[in-house]
Order: C-alpha cells, then structure tokens, then sequence
C-alpha cells in the first residue's frame, strides 16, 4: 500500500517496512519488561537487552534464511544482504535463530528463571506478530493469492518499492498479511486466558509454537508469493508449511512436558 512512508528525497526515504519492525520491536520489548517485572521480578533493563539482543539474533536469522531461498539473486548483489528496509524477513528464520540463542544463553543465566521468562517472551512475540505484519502490509510483501469474489479482498497500486508483482496490482488478493496479524492477535488473547490457569513455566510457549504452526501452515494456502516464500514437493507444499511439522512437534512436547512442572518462578 505505501512501502515508502516519508519520501524526503531521492536519497533519503523512512520505508515503511523498517519503520513498523522497530514499532513491532518496541511494543513487544515494552510487554515483555512489563509482564517480566510484574510476574518474574525481572530488572527491565536487563530484559530489555535480551530483547534488543533478540532483535538483531531475529532479523539476522531471518534474514539468511530468505538469502538461502534466493541465493542466486544474493550471490550477484552481495551487499545487497543488508537492504533489509526492501522486505525479505523469513520469521521462521528469525524464530528458529531465537530459540537456539535463548536455549545456550538462559541455562547460563538461572537469575532469568528460564522457562518462565521464555514464556513471557511467547507471549510478547504475539504482539511483535501483530504489529510487524503491517510491515508486509503496507510494503507489498507476503500477498494473497487473486480473489475476486472475495468480500475483504485488498488491491495494491503501482507505486514505487512495493513488492507485489505487476500481474498482482490492481488485482483482488487475499490480505494474508491481515491474516497473519490476526494470528498474532488470536495468540496473544489465547496465551493470556491460558495463562490465568498457571500452568508449568515453559508450557505457554509449546501452546505459542503449536498454535503458530497450526495457523501459519493455513494462512501459507491462501499466499502467492511461492518463490520468495520458496516450495516444495513440486510447488505443493511451502518451505514454512514444512518448517511448521517440526515446530508444532517442538511446541506439543513443551506443552505435555511442562503444563504440570509447578515450580516458584511462573510467568502466569
């Protein structure tokens, strides 16, 4: 809709994608001190700084993984890794990157109360999922497959940077970028109301991986964007609908394992 938000000059531009990621990145990072003080007993600034280390741990992870995908465009234009402000964010990259830093750096740090703090920070996540899908919103990425009886069905104009192709503009599209921020959405309201039962720390955030599975690999049928996205198994299946097998077996061994580990340190 409006890739570029603030069009100063030809060579200084605010782009509409960077802009809501670091909006997604504050509103989560706010929750998260927030809820860790209150809950944990958590220092806000040291929460913080695991946020803003996971940020850049996020988008570095995110950002490889769609280089993996489009590898032959990146190995002509290698510097063109560090335009991240043009889109080409994978969130199962950044997710996974993550969660392998959390699972070297919080055993390491048993003041964090580990699996509670990684609850609250499933819970945070949501709201980073809200807010940082406008981000595909308003540059293009992520679109819908053409809908035209659709009732809720988005066009895009051709305007400058957006990422929908010319075949799509001007087209009724699914707003999957919509339905991916309702997701985020439905998480954060369902993680709340399962956290008022206080189940074992680490349980909310195999619920938050089974159920961002579940609705990821949904939302990816009504995606058109295959080879950003990148496919599988004869273009029937997506890279992110396979990556979602994994994770929703990661996130349902959390959640049996730990939903009666009754322990001091609960993030509910």
């Amino acid at each position: 809709m409006h890739p570029v938000l603030v069009d100063i000059s030809e060579s200084i531009k605010i782009y509409s994608f960077g802009t809501f990621i670091v909006l997604a990145f504050l509103v989560a990072s706010w929750y998260a001190r927030r809820r860790a003080a209150k809950q944990l007993g958590l220092d806000k600034e040291r929460v913080f700084s695991v946020c803003f280390t996971l940020l850049f741990i996020g988008l570095l992870g995110a950002r490889m993984a769609y280089v993996f995908l489009k590898y032959e465009e990146f190995a002509a234009r290698p510097m063109s890794f560090l335009e991240i402000w043009n889109g080409g964010l994978v969130w199962y990259g950044g997710l996974i990157a993550c969660l392998l830093w959390l699972s070297w750096y919080l055993p390491r740090k048993p003041e964090m109360k580990g699996w509670a703090f990684l609850d609250v920070l499933a819970i945070a996540a949501c709201l980073a999922i809200l807010v940082g899908r406008q981000a595909s919103f308003l540059s293009g990425e992520n679109y819908g497959k053409i809908a035209p009886d659709l009732a809720w069905a988005v066009t895009f104009p051709p305007v400058a940077y957006t990422q929908v192709p010319g075949s799509h503009i001007g087209q009724p599209l699914h707003p999957t970028q919509l339905y991916h921020a309702l997701h985020g959405l439905v998480l954060f309201g369902i993680l709340l109301l399962v956290a008022k039962r206080k189940p074992g720390a680490g349980a909310l955030t195999g619920l938050f991986l089974v159920l961002y599975a579940i609705g990821r690999a949904v939302i990816e049928i009504w995606r058109d964007d295959d080879v950003a996205r990148g496919m599988v198994f004869g273009g029937r299946v997506s890279t992110s609908q396979l990556i979602s097998i994994p994770v929703f077996f990661l996130g349902l061994a959390l959640l049996l394992s730990r939903w009666h580990k009754r322990g001091a340190a609960q993030a509910a």
